[in-house]
């Protein structure tokens, strides 16, 4: 299964936000706490969109969950919550939840050939 979703940065905020979400290794760590297995990341002009690979059957564990357990995944959701439009708190919860439903996109399909 295909999880897809997209935000962008504050106008003037680009650089900051793509320099702390182009980071490989972190993003290797978080989809894996996450249940998934691939992590891929597009960046172009402040503009975010991420696909992460969920296995058939799993259910994935929010991004949410994964901060609880592990200090460095709250501490980036933190300098990233300023940095985007329409964006969150951290410490509030149910921004974060709200924030979630806005960037994320159903599957329309998934075509394998």
């Amino acid at each position: 299964m295909l999880a897809a979703f997209s935000f962008k940065a504050k106008p003037g905020r680009e650089r900051e936000f793509e320099s702390l979400l182009n980071n490989p290794d972190s993003a290797r760590a978080v989809a894996k706490a996450m249940g998934a297995t691939r992590n891929a990341l597009f960046l172009k002009n402040g503009r975010m969109i991420r696909i992460l690979d969920i296995p058939e059957g799993s259910k994935p564990v929010s991004l949410a969950e994964v901060a609880k357990r592990d200090p460095r995944v709250a501490d980036f959701l933190r300098k990233l919550g300023p940095l985007i439009e329409d964006g969150f708190d951290y410490d509030r919860p149910e921004t974060l939840e709200a924030f979630n439903q806005r960037i994320t996109f159903s599957t329309a399909y998934d075509v394998r050939v």
